[in-house]
């Protein structure tokens, strides 16, 4: 039904069920109280250990007296944790049960113990008859006491261990507590420092004859392959192998220009005679002036015609020059003519320029496959060498982790020489910084008030939630609200109980 969010709503609604609350209330208010008066009461003892790290104990040579400083918040979180787990093993807390004793700690499961070592029948007889596996006495006191009756507190950013422990017998308690500080700083003491100085030497020993089998094999590859550096050698051949490439290609590059050259100068020598008429006239020094004119000027074409094309400024001058000296030759009167042969001088030097093109072609040819093998040697031996690097640097580095190994083991001699002194002055990094003491004299288990304020709360808030859900689930009309929401009708008067009134007016006469 339509509950009415408003003050007066909720008063009728928490009125109405008013019987559910108050039980609700005084079930778990009961429960509580009766659970006060159940439980058994325990006295709480408290201490204190910090660790120091500060104080060298480690045996560690090397490390600076002032560790603490250049640790890091995590390192030391970790670490003071590492301690409190010691604190909190369950070897701890069977050697602790077993010195103050497991009749004094947990006199129930003492009995318990007892009986099953008489023969008699327990009730862990019949769980293991139906199968289910218990725990033994001294398990179940190992789990009770490293779960319930004791807890350790790490701050943050803090070196001190807050240990509490809880026990019906405030001097039980006490005493517990004590031996658990004095069982935790012995083992603290074997955990930390563990000389094994026998090990140690023997690793040293191991490590020593591995160097020296390491350094024999570096030697013995060096001489095989008869190299002081490999570095260096491989630095010369690549220097070589770059030289020689540049020369193949310079190599090539002058093969094709020869070959251009070549065919340059063939073309040029077929448009040319080995012989030129002199053209001599017998007491004619101008005509034989002008024909001598000719000649160079047909010479220089021919030269010309190698570097410069037909249309080029040059190629047109000496043609006209050729065109005019042609001119007065054929203008000069007719002579008989001395005719004298005479070799000609272009072609004798451009045929000699071709030799010496082929010449040079030929010997560039020839050196290219030896240059190519040079090379390829070259990449090979840079090849083989690289395979030899890597098989020298691995011994190399079998070398450098021997060693390191040696060294270490080397230190560690020293480390483990210091540990076992300190471990027979029984020095120690955590110091009891308060020892074990009652925190009261009135047991601090159960807490009375809160699990009875607790108790008063769920109480109230189950019977607060079961009277608005049973309401919710209520369908019949109690107000004129609920009737207008749920029929949709204005409410026009209202009349009393007149049945419950009659029975009030007849209780009171």
């Amino acid at each position: 039904m339509l509950i009415e969010l408003s003050t007066p709503g909720l008063v009728y609604v928490l009125f109405r069920q008013r019987k559910v609350i108050l039980g609700f209330f005084l079930f778990f208010f009961l429960l509580a109280f009766a659970y006060c008066l159940i439980s058994a009461s325990k006295y709480e003892a408290d201490a204190a250990v910090v660790v120091n790290l500060s104080r060298q104990l480690s045996g560690d040579v090397s490390a600076d007296h002032g560790s603490a400083a250049s640790q890091s918040s995590s390192e030391i979180d970790e670490l003071v944790n590492s301690y409190s787990m010691i604190l909190g093993s369950d070897a701890l807390a069977a050697e602790v049960i077993n010195e103050v004793g497991l009749d004094k700690m947990y006199p129930k499961l003492y009995e318990v113990q007892l009986a099953k070592s008489k023969g008699e029948w327990v009730f862990a007889d019949l769980l293991s008859a139906i199968g289910i596996q218990s725990k033994t006495p001294m398990e179940q006191a190992i789990y009770r006491f490293t779960t319930k009756d004791t807890k350790i507190e790490v701050q943050k950013d803090s070196t001190v261990l807050q240990i509490q422990l809880w026990n019906p017998n405030p001097k039980i308690a006490e005493h517990a507590l004590d031996v658990m500080i004095d069982r935790y700083l012995e083992h603290q003491g074997k955990v930390g420092r563990d000389p094994q100085l026998a090990f140690v030497q023997n690793q040293v020993e191991i490590y020593k004859n591995q160097v020296a089998d390491a350094q024999s094999a570096m030697t013995a590859f060096q001489l095989k392959n008869q190299v002081s550096s490999l570095d260096e050698e491989n630095s010369y051949l690549i220097k070589e192998r770059s030289e020689l490439e540049t020369t193949y290609a310079t190599n090539k590059v002058r093969i094709e220009e020869d070959q251009r050259r070549s065919a340059a100068l063939n073309e040029q020598l077929k448009t040319l005679e080995p012989t030129v008429d002199l053209h001599q006239q017998d007491r004619d020094l101008a005509l034989d002036a002008a024909r001598t004119q000719l000649v160079e000027l047909q010479v220089r074409q021919q030269a010309l015609s190698t570097s410069f094309g037909p249309n080029s400024p040059a190629m047109q001058i000496n043609q006209s020059q050729i065109a005019k000296t042609q001119e007065f030759i054929n203008s000069y009167p007719s002579r008989t003519a001395l005719v004298q042969m005479a070799p000609n001088t272009t072609y004798q030097t451009t045929q000699t320029t071709l030799l010496q093109t082929q010449a040079d072609l030929q010997a560039a040819l020839k050196a290219q496959p030896t240059l190519e093998a040079q090379i390829n040697e070259i990449t090979e031996r840079l090849s083989q060498r690289s395979r030899e690097q890597a098989t020298y640097q691995d011994l190399v580095r079998d070398y450098q982790i021997d060693d390191e190994n040696y060294r270490a083991y080397l230190q560690a001699v020293q480390q483990a020489r210091i540990a076992d002194d300190l471990n027979k002055a029984k020095g120690t990094t955590v110091a009891v910084y308060d020892p074990a003491h009652m925190r009261s004299s009135a047991p601090t288990k159960p807490r009375t008030l809160l699990i009875i304020a607790g108790g008063i709360f769920v109480g109230l808030l189950f019977g607060i939630s079961s009277a608005f859900l049973l309401e919710s689930w209520d369908e019949r009309l109690n107000t004129p609200r609920q009737v207008n929401a749920k029929l949709g009708l204005p409410v026009l008067s209202g009349m009393a109980d007149f049945s419950r009134a009659a029975v009030v007016r007849g209780s009171r006469l």
